[in-house]
């Protein structure tokens, strides 16, 4: 019998919250697919058609966090007139609440999913990207009310966020305080800092007096010694000549 795209969206996600209660239950290596298909009503094959293997169900777990944190970001009214600092704080701030419920299986699971080397570059990326569009579309915002400038290292910045971003999870992980008031406090201090530096076109600067060493001191010496070696050259030649008449 076919179902509708529909139920399988419901059979997907089921198949989602069956396996993160079974590994909070069992540990991951305890819990197995067949395991988590007879706990979610279904037969051992039909697991299958929704997830090849156990590690890509935890991937799906953290793209559809990223997904909801998209979709409660547009919920937020006026979340255009946030600066790139509230923007930023929001899009943690949601990841957290997000996880809240599930955060003895985002202990279990995430240094495994975001620490480990393995083969599953595809959806590792899968996940990045999909990250790296959320904090593009922010800084693209930003650009353009002229709140930041254009950065020269976008891709290196995207990529030190994400950097980031696994390292406060880890933080909030580790952290015992009352509402886990030392990850806010580390979040909220720490993105402002960034943000300053960003909105000071630090990295632009850093740059150009890179650049500007560079063409002037850097160059300069090369183009100095490339003329010795031609003098060097030229005397070589003529000493040579000199001595075969």
């Amino acid at each position: 019998m076919k179902i509708s795209n529909e139920q399988k969206k419901i059979n997907r996600l089921k198949i989602i919250e069956i396996a993160v209660d079974l590994i909070i239950e069992e540990g991951y290596k305890s819990a197995t697919m067949r395991g988590i298909a007879k706990k979610a009503g279904f037969g051992d094959a039909t697991i299958y058609n929704y997830f090849p293997t156990k590690e890509s169900i935890l991937f799906a777990y953290y793209e559809d966090k990223l997904n909801e944190t998209i979709e409660k970001m547009k919920e937020i009214k006026d979340f255009n007139e946030y600066t790139i600092n509230e923007q930023l704080q929001t899009v943690f701030h949601i990841q957290f609440e997000l996880f809240l419920s599930d955060r003895e299986f985002i202990a279990i699971t995430f240094k495994k999913i975001f620490l480990t080397i393995n083969q599953n570059y595809k959806q590792i990326k899968t996940i990045k990207n999909l990250f790296r569009t959320i904090i593009k579309d922010i800084f693209d915002a930003a650009t353009e009310a002229e709140e930041i400038p254009p950065q020269i290292f976008e891709e290196m910045i995207f990529h030190l966020i994400f950097d980031y971003y696994i390292g406060i999870v880890i933080f909030w992980l580790n952290d015992s305080s009352e509402k886990f008031n030392e990850t806010t406090i580390l979040t909220d201090k720490s993105l402002d800092l960034f943000c300053s530096v960003i909105q000071a076109g630090v990295a632009n600067k850093v740059f150009d007096l890179a650049s500007y060493f560079f063409k002037n001191h850097i160059l300069s010496r090369l183009t100095m010694l490339k003329s010795h070696k031609d003098t060097i050259n030229i005397i070589k030649r003529e000493f040579m000549g000199s001595n075969n008449e």
